[in-house]
């Protein structure tokens, strides 16, 4: 009888063992997250640092892709946005230097692009699962976050 108990026990354990290898890639490997793709903003820290849900009408209209060279471009629905990263890991290197059109951006999508050309440069390190990636900054803290367009 004790036999029989620990077959079902085994069995479970064996299941569980399985079902979490395939859910996180291959015998328990867990991948790193990456930053390259096409992405929308969902959500992005305000001024005073709270990561906030952005209405969706705006979230829809921005766009920031990433290539594997890490050249990306951005925009949330008014000036285009170019810059490059490095990421090494979930390490991640955003350079300052952004290159930009000049249009006089106002209203919402005016903010946006401000707090993103504020937080992003800011991003040290890069969480994620599949279809979305969290950018946090030195202090750990979340400010933007990116779902899969």
């Amino acid at each position: 009888m004790i036999t029989i108990a620990r077959k079902p026990l085994a069995c479970l354990a064996a299941a569980l063992a399985l079902a979490f290898s395939a859910a996180t890639g291959s015998a328990g490997a867990q991948q790193e997250p990456s930053i390259t793709g096409t992405w929308r903003i969902a959500a992005l820290a305000a001024p005073g640092g709270a990561l906030v849900d952005l209405d969706g009408t705006l979230a829809g209209r921005t766009e920031v892709t990433v290539d594997r060279h890490g050249l990306w471009l951005a925009s949330a629905g008014c000036n285009r946005l170019r810059g490059t990263l490095e990421q090494d890991g979930q390490d991640l290197a955003v350079s300052e230097k952004v290159m930009a059109t000049r249009m006089a951006c106002q209203g919402p999508a005016g903010d946006l692009e401000r707090r993103f050309l504020h937080f992003f440069p800011a991003v040290v390190r890069v969480d994620g699962m599949p279809g979305r990636v969290l950018l946090r900054d030195r202090s750990g803290a979340a400010v933007v976050l990116l779902v899969g367009k």
